[in-house]
């Protein structure tokens, strides 16, 4: 009876090539590193493929193999029987032996395989002699311990021999051994067809799918490595001081509607944002520097306008300690000039003072704007007859601010009185005035020399002055429009000034109504 737990397979060697992969370790962006993870996982998953498939595959071959020599197994010992039976023989080793050639032709014309008919130690009868000799041989030593045993051998690329070695037992005696060289190459051939169609399908899909996720991926990413080349260039740019950011911004903004699109439309706000900072911080630095060289200019004027008056008095001084009072005229004239100067120094100091912020505490009240601007040309009438000048007067409607009416007094006086130092004899100053949109404009013409524009944005710094030569008075300290503008500033209010062709020049203040 056959065993299937006793038929034992020896496998033939056969000659598979193994393929390599390899790579080169590197620093590699995001989109390269996927790319080789997905290959190295398609690699890999297609090496798991092939090994599965293939142990499938060739077990499955196994398996029809195996059931096809169990058949000829039980057949073989059916048709031994029928012939001792038939040649009236014993079942024993002797009877065996005497008919074994017709046991040979008779397996060889049933199965159409080669056959080799074997005593109990494995040596010729009859039928194949060269069976005998081929194939490993390990199945027939095997089959002499009385293991049916089996080999498959692969002589070419598509082909598949199996030899087979079988102990005949009859009535649990064993009395020979029967060895098949049974070919099995269509069914070989079936199976790489097979495995060739499924690692071809499994193939296409793998493709499409890596087709797909590289798709998916590339549009994943470039959002991502763009937004990375931006800020690369924002780095590079702010390191040069030189950054477009509304540009960077355009580039970086995208009409994706998912989580990528929003990243970079919020990236687009950032730079945005970045952009107006930036802008501000370079605005803010320009004004700082300046700021830091009007001081620098400040404290240098200050000191220049102190040190000529205490230089003269400190000449005069030392003067008047060395002649004793001995020279009437001397001392008379060096009384003078330090009187002089001193009354100078004090009036510039209490000029820097009135630059200082406790002015802003002052009491403010409903002012007549008008009302102010007449007393002050009352008031400095006769200083301009005195160079034949006139001063005329022209106001629109009530003009009623809110504020300190002795600091905008002041204002007003320091206007028109250099529109008397620096005008031209015998012609009119102007001091007009109106209301419109909530707003109180006050203005004074004269005519003079032409102001050029870098002398309409400086005239406003402290101890900056016009050339003096046009000037009817000296001893100006250039602090009085400093501080016209520190008392407009203080009103929430301006001041500015134009000058044309022809040299009329208008200084203008600008308050806010009150609605009152």
């Amino acid at each position: 009876m056959f065993l299937e737990g006793k038929l034992r397979r020896i496998v033939g060697k056969k000659g598979r090539a193994k393929g390599k992969t390899g790579g080169e370790a590197g620093y590699l962006g995001i989109r390269r590193q996927m790319v080789l993870g997905l290959l190295v996982l398609f690699v890999a998953g297609g090496g798991i493929l092939y090994g599965g498939i293939h142990t499938s595959l060739q077990r499955s071959q196994e398996e029809q193999i195996v059931r096809e020599l169990q058949a000829i197994q039980e057949n073989t010992e059916v048709y031994v029987r029928q012939l001792l039976m038939l040649n009236d023989a014993n079942n024993d080793e002797e009877s065996y032996q005497r008919i074994a050639g017709d046991i040979a032709q008779e397996l060889k014309t049933l199965g159409g395989r080669s056959v080799s008919v074997l005593n109990q130690k494995g040596e010729y009868l009859e039928g194949s002699r060269r069976l005998q000799e081929e194939g490993p041989g390990e199945d027939l030593r095997l089959a002499v311990e009385g293991n049916p045993a089996f080999t498959m051998t692969y002589p070419g690329p598509d082909e598949m021999l199996v030899y087979f070695s079988m102990p005949v037992v009859i009535e649990e005696n064993a009395i020979g051994i029967i060895r098949y060289k049974v070919d099995t190459s269509q069914l070989f051939i079936r199976g790489k067809q097979t495995e060739h169609l499924v690692y071809q399908m499994a193939a296409s899909v793998a493709a499409v799918v890596f087709l797909l996720l590289a798709f998916l991926m590339g549009r994943f990413l470039t959002p991502i490595q763009k937004l990375t080349k931006i800020s690369r260039q924002v780095v590079q740019d702010l390191s040069r001081e030189q950054v477009d950011m509304q540009m960077l911004a355009q580039l970086a903004d995208s009409r994706r509607r998912d989580e990528l699109g929003e990243l970079s439309r919020n990236f687009s706000v950032m730079l945005k944002r970045i952009g107006s900072q930036f802008q501000n911080m370079q605005t803010d630095r320009e004004r700082i520097i300046k700021l830091l060289g009007s001081r620098q200019e400040f404290y240098n004027n200050v000191t220049h306008e102190l040190k000529t008056p205490l230089t003269t008095i400190q000449g005069y001084a030392q003067l008047l300690e060395a002649d004793q009072g001995e020279d009437t005229a001397l001392t008379e004239q060096g009384l003078r000039q330090i009187l002089q100067e001193s009354a100078r120094m004090h009036q510039m100091v209490l000029q820097l003072l009135e630059m200082s912020d406790k002015s802003i505490y002052m009491e403010k009240q409903r002012v007549d704007l008008a009302e102010t601007a007449r007393s002050v040309a009352r008031a400095l009438e006769i200083k301009a007859r005195r160079y034949g000048m006139e001063i005329e007067t022209e106001f629109s409607g009530e003009l009623v601010v809110w504020g300190v009416e002795e600091r905008l007094r002041q204002v007003l006086v320091n206007l028109v009185d250099n529109a008397i130092k620096y005008g031209e004899s015998h012609t009119s100053i102007r001091l007009g005035g109106s209301g419109k949109e909530g707003t109180v404009t006050l203005s004074v013409w004269n005519q003079g020399k032409e102001l050029s524009q870098e002398e309409q944005e400086r005239i406003f710094e402290p101890f900056y002055r016009v050339d003096k030569a046009y000037s009817r008075e000296q001893g100006s300290s250039g602090l009085g429009l400093s501080i016209c503008r520190k008392i407009m500033e203080e009103h929430g209010g301006s001041i500015g000034v134009k000058s044309g062709p022809g040299g009329q020049t208008v200084f203008y203040i600008r308050l806010k109504a009150d609605a009152q």
